[in-house]
């Protein structure tokens, strides 16, 4: 019975975008997160996990259309699927909602919807610190995902380098990456960090040279903490993604940025940057795992 009026519910959202209808799309979410946190309550992952994508295909092609009221809706609806799942402990269905916010997220910031993307990237945030002082590694890591694939977005859409949501998803990307190394989540903390390196190429990609520096000061504030904690693999992911920023932005003439890489470099010992080939091969793996879980989630 529920999966009819899931199926129902589907179409009604689709069908109501494709009218630019706003009312029809928020009656169709309103049904499917009912039926979501129904499925929560009775413990029925693979069904609650369908419609959860049912909800993010819904605010994905909100957020292509310009709807901002739909997209917006659509996020609101997990936030309150979400809040189950964080009770209940369902550690797929929180990640896969967690993944679901960086996606729509990530086409809002295509689509230049800078209020959907913000509260996309501030729904992670928020996430991200409750995730991480619960130890829960899985969700930070996916909160690490959502955040850099927004920010990457944010960064390529050619806005102003001092765009909010660009700022935002490094803070948050930052005060996540610091807190786990702080809780010794260090496969989380590398995840941060390999999501702001990535956003730091794309940045530069842009001439951004102001994100560029930004990015290098949080990526140093997560190597520091990670030093404190004797953790090996995170520092030396941190010295080598400031050591990239730096001849990057050296390369393209971003001299701020260049600066600003080489001036937190020289906060570690030189220790921290000769090849590791342990620390090298337990870093791709986290990127592989993170990105396997990307392509899971659209």
């Amino acid at each position: 019975m529920l999966s009819r009026e899931n199926d129902q519910a589907v179409r009604k959202g689709l069908a109501s975008i494709d009218e630019e209808f706003d009312e029809g799309v928020n009656q169709a979410l309103a049904s499917l997160t009912e039926i979501g946190k129904r499925y929560l309550s009775e413990r029925k992952e693979l069904e609650a996990e369908r419609t959860i994508s049912s909800i993010k295909e819904i605010g994905k092609a909100a957020a292509l259309q310009g709807m901002e009221n739909a997209a917006i809706n659509a996020i609101r609806s997990l936030e309150q699927i979400l809040q189950c799942s964080m009770k209940q402990n369902m550690e797929s269905i929180t990640v896969r909602i967690l993944l679901s916010f960086g996606s729509i997220g990530k086409v809002a910031a295509e689509q230049q919807l800078e209020t959907v993307a913000k509260l996309a990237a501030s729904m992670l945030g928020k996430s991200g610190n409750t995730a991480t002082l619960l130890n829960r590694e899985r969700e930070t890591i996916a909160v690490t995902i959502g955040l850099g694939e927004i920010g990457k977005s944010v960064a390529r859409m050619k806005i102003p380098d001092i765009s909010e949501n660009a700022a935002m998803c490094v803070t948050c990307l930052g005060e996540t990456g610091k807190l786990a190394a702080q809780k010794t989540l260090e496969e989380a903390a590398i995840g941060a960090e390999l999501m702001l390196e990535e956003m730091a190429a794309a940045a530069m990609e842009e001439n951004l040279q102001g994100a560029a520096g930004n990015i290098a000061a949080s990526i140093e504030e997560i190597g520091k903490s990670a030093e404190e904690e004797e953790m090996e693999n995170a520092v030396f992911q941190a010295a080598s993604a400031l050591q990239t920023i730096m001849s990057s932005a050296g390369s393209k003439y971003l001299n701020d940025a260049s600066i600003a890489a080489k001036i937190a470099l020289e906060s570690f010992n030189e220790f921290d940057i000769i090849n590791n080939e342990a620390s090298i091969k337990k870093i791709e793996e986290i990127r592989e795992m993170m990105r396997a879980l990307w392509a899971d989630s659209k």
